[in-house]
């Protein structure tokens, strides 16, 4: 029978020894590599607070002091606070109308100060409807003037000095919000009419072509109706409108009311006595030409009759004496 020889029993303990120190070797590698990728995460985790303040302060969140702590974030405040300080003003579109009702003793000369003044305030006279009396002096006159809506306020102040003011009004009305809703319908309409137009050279089917020009004929009358719309609310924004009638005032002096004695006698009597003349010369004027024709008529007639009343007589007279 053979036997296996054994290992001596120190080269064993010496081989285990070396195996357990390789091994513990390992394990302290591997723990202290975990130890270092969990440190490098949390130090992902702390930087991404630290830029969230940043945000929060373009956005006015509840976080900002905590911003202003970060030089990123004071710089971003900053270019917000400028981007605002730099914004235009929003102007503001009115509608403004006046009426002005004038008495003056001469109309024709309230008129040349009424158009003198449109002309220094640089508007224009719409429309103008003047009457006369028979001697051709102005006794009334009607006006609608245009002025810039910036010397609306000089103009009704102005007008107001022409003349005896009976009546004035002003009224405004804030188109601000119609004018901007306006303007980007039209840029809508224009964008979707160049969309419909390449949507229409890229068409082959026919009856695609015709669906896609119904389209665009339908959009183009509704952005022809929002320009003029437009062009309406610009006109009468720029541009106030006021209103002004001017009429004669008759002056009646205190003589004419008390007028007694003998010489408005006599002038009351030498009005009754041309006003007869004038009713008898119409009366004859009107009278004249029947006159006339029966002058034409009757006075041939009337020696037509007398003849032969002669001429009967004559052969009445002249019978007895041949009987005799």
């Amino acid at each position: 029978m053979t036997t296996t020889p054994r290992a001596p029993a120190p080269l064993l303990r010496l081989t285990l020894v070396t195996g357990v120190i390789g091994l513990l070797v390992l394990l302290t590698g591997c723990a202290s590599g975990g130890d270092e990728s969990s440190s490098g995460g949390s130090t992902a985790d702390t930087s991404e607070p630290a830029a969230e303040p940043g945000v929060s302060d373009l956005k006015g969140g509840a976080d900002g002091d905590a911003a202003a702590d970060t030089p990123g974030a004071g710089q971003s405040s900053k270019g917000a606070a400028r981007q605002t300080a730099v914004t235009p003003a929003l102007d503001r579109a009115v509608i403004s109308t006046g009426q002005v009702t004038l008495h003056a003793a001469q109309v024709s000369r309230a008129r040349a100060e009424v158009l003198r003044l449109v002309t220094s305030w640089g508007g224009t006279v719409a429309d103008e409807q003047t009457s006369s009396d028979d001697r051709g002096r102005v006794v009334d006159s009607t006006m609608t003037l245009r002025v810039p809506s910036s010397r609306f306020g000089d103009a009704m102040d102005g007008l107001a000095s022409v003349g005896e003011v009976e009546q004035q009004s002003r009224k405004s009305e804030d188109v601000t919000t119609q004018v901007i809703d306006n303007a980007a319908r039209v840029r809508a309409a224009e964008r979707s009419i160049r969309q419909i137009e390449n949507l229409l050279r890229r068409a082959t089917d026919l009856g695609d072509v015709i669906a896609i020009e119904s389209d665009l004929a339908r959009r183009q009358a509704d952005l022809d109706s929002l320009k003029s719309q437009q062009a309406w609310l610009k006109d009468q924004t720029s541009l106030s409108t006021i209103n002004v009638y001017l009429s004669h005032t008759p002056k009646v002096g205190p003589e004419e009311k008390e007028a007694r004695g003998f010489l408005a006698g006599l002038d009351q009597g030498w009005d009754a006595l041309r006003g007869a003349t004038v009713a008898l010369m119409t009366v004859l004027g009107a009278v004249l030409p029947f006159a006339v024709l029966a002058g034409l008529l009757g006075v041939p007639l009337w020696l037509l009759l007398r003849r032969r009343a002669g001429s009967s007589t004559v052969s009445g007279e002249s019978a007895p004496a041949r009987s005799a």
